[in-house]
């Protein structure tokens, strides 16, 4: 009965933020506006503020502003994933061919969409029920790379968010192939993105924006579709661990110590196994379950993974917008129930985090101290 009074009580309020927010919208726009602009100034000019507020506004269609670098022209984009909104991936599909990409990809499962000036490959949805969503991500993306020639650059994002920033995006060739590695098979470091990203959790880089050459991301894509219930007979977890998530029914885990002996558990590490195991000179891929014992061994060889074979760029660098509307924040602090009150600045995938564990000699060594003070089952952010 608690719980349900709970449940109830929780729909009410989202259901009168969302009527307030309609209201607002319906009234105008201009006061959302100025009331986030009060909001900032409040919070800067009460001395017992303990906030700094900062917000953004995208406009629906963004202008370019400056010259169309042509190193652009060569590479290839791929948005992945449901279309939720036409019109929205439509208008990305614009934006990015003004900024001089003129090989884009839209690939989904879904039909009967009209999206103009883009090749779109649609592919019907896996029979086979994986965790989450990972067979149709995999389905899709391996459908677009194969319309794509094996040495060309792919920036590979999902179809429900746009990178607003045409500088960053333009000069993406460039900062790629600045980044080498003495590991990978094709010299190159695979691209990733700090998205809910994580240090201590093994292979959990985001799934959310790759940046690779076509032939590397065909061989990172090159996994067999898993299926549930085989999966989950090997996973021992109690109830508390592990739990489906409300809205879509998802597999979730917490992220505790006792949790982080599964390193393919979530979609995202699945692929980044594949990239340590395909991608490299050697097989570097971890087990997908390790023993609570080794875990301080294996997350080592993470982290020099991490080090040696990819880069990473944070959402705010390119002006990242995601649609998705039960998200509040994109960046590499976004907060959920079981956050840790009190984690190691450095535990969350940033651009930093990866230039500190790379020049930071100390800074390997502050993650294991910090992990060894947490209790098995206790929230680790």
């Amino acid at each position: 009965m608690r719980n349900i009074i709970k449940n109830y009580s929780k729909n009410l309020i989202h259901f009168f933020s969302y009527a307030i927010r309609s209201l607002l919208n319906s009234f105008n726009e201009r006061a959302v506006y100025y009331f986030f602009e009060a909001l900032r100034k409040s919070s800067q000019k009460n001395p017992n503020s303990q906030l700094l507020t900062e917000f953004k506004i995208y406009p629906k269609k963004p202008k370019r502003l400056f010259p169309v670098i042509p190193e652009i022209k060569d590479t290839f984009i791929i948005l992945q994933g449901p279309i939720l909104d036409q019109s929205f991936v439509q208008d990305s599909v614009d934006w990015y061919r003004s900024c001089g990409i003129e090989n884009i990809i839209v690939s989904t499962n879904d039909s009967n969409i009209n999206i103009n000036k883009v090749e779109v490959v649609t592919i019907p949805k896996s029979s086979i029920k994986g965790l989450g969503n990972e067979n149709n991500h995999i389905r899709t993306t391996r459908s677009a790379l194969d319309q794509i020639p094996e040495d060309k650059l792919v920036i590979k994002t999902r179809s429900d968010m746009r990178i607003y920033s045409e500088l960053a995006l333009a000069n993406i060739p460039l900062k790629h192939n600045q980044y080498l590695s003495t590991k990978t098979l094709d010299g190159k470091r695979l691209g990733c993105i700090s998205n809910n990203s994580v240090i201590s959790k093994i292979n959990n880089i985001s799934d959310h924006f790759y940046v690779a050459r076509c032939s590397q991301l065909r061989k990172m894509f090159s996994l067999n579709e898993r299926e549930i219930n085989a999966t989950l007979k090997e996973i021992d977890l109690n109830d508390d661990n592990l739990f489906r998530r409300p809205t879509d029914g998802t597999w979730m885990m917490k992220s505790t110590k006792r949790t982080f002996i599964y390193t393919e558990f979530y979609g995202e590490q699945f692929l980044f196994n594949s990239f340590r195991k395909n991608c490299l000179k050697n097989d570097f891929s971890e087990k997908r379950i390790i023993n609570k014992l080794d875990y301080i061994d294996s997350l080592s060889r993470y982290i020099q993974i991490i080090k040696d074979c990819i880069y990473i760029v944070d959402p705010d660098e390119l002006d990242l917008y995601w649609l998705k509307k039960n998200i509040s924040t994109l960046p590499s602090d976004y907060n959920n129930k079981y956050q840790n009150p009190k984690p190691l600045a450095g535990m969350r995938l940033t651009s930093l985090n990866w230039l500190s564990l790379i020049y930071d000699d100390k800074y390997e060594e502050k993650i294991f101290k910090f992990l060894d003070s947490l209790d098995d089952d206790e929230p680790l952010f």
